[in-house]
């Protein structure tokens, strides 16, 4: 007799609306907790990516400091920013050419062929057998 009435209970309308909405509570909580396994498994991905990432600049940095600790490196920097030389080395500066000085120097020679522009054979021709120079 126990049997029957706890099908009878289990079975009813209302116990059966219950279950229904335990079921529907249950599953709610079942998709939520997905839901949030899924998001904490991406970001898990993305975070090992970014640690991948990291590693391979912390090794580029590693062996930047290794060549910035180095004697030609700082050799280089003491030449570039400091002017200064080595033993034995000496500085030799080349002046930079201006443009009017360049055009001076042009309009001088024009007259002599040496224009730029002028075929090099024409120059040398003129160079060699222009008579008018002399």
């Amino acid at each position: 007799m126990s049997n029957s009435i706890v099908k009878a209970i289990i079975f009813s309308k209302p116990m059966i609306i219950v279950e229904i909405g335990i079921l529907i509570v249950i599953g709610f909580s079942a998709g939520k907790e997905y839901l949030e396994k899924r998001a904490i498994e991406e970001e898990i991905a993305h975070l090992e990516t970014e640690i991948g990432k990291l590693e391979n600049q912390k090794d580029d940095l590693g062996a930047l400091i290794k060549y910035v600790r180095t004697d030609a490196f700082v050799q280089q920097q003491a030449r570039e920013k400091l002017n200064l030389t080595a033993q034995g080395e000496s500085v030799v500066v080349i002046p930079e050419v201006d443009a009017d000085s360049s055009d001076f120097y042009a309009s001088n020679e024009s007259e002599k062929g040496l224009v730029l522009g002028e075929s090099s054979l024409k120059i040398w021709w003129e160079y060699f057998f222009d008579q008018e120079s002399l």
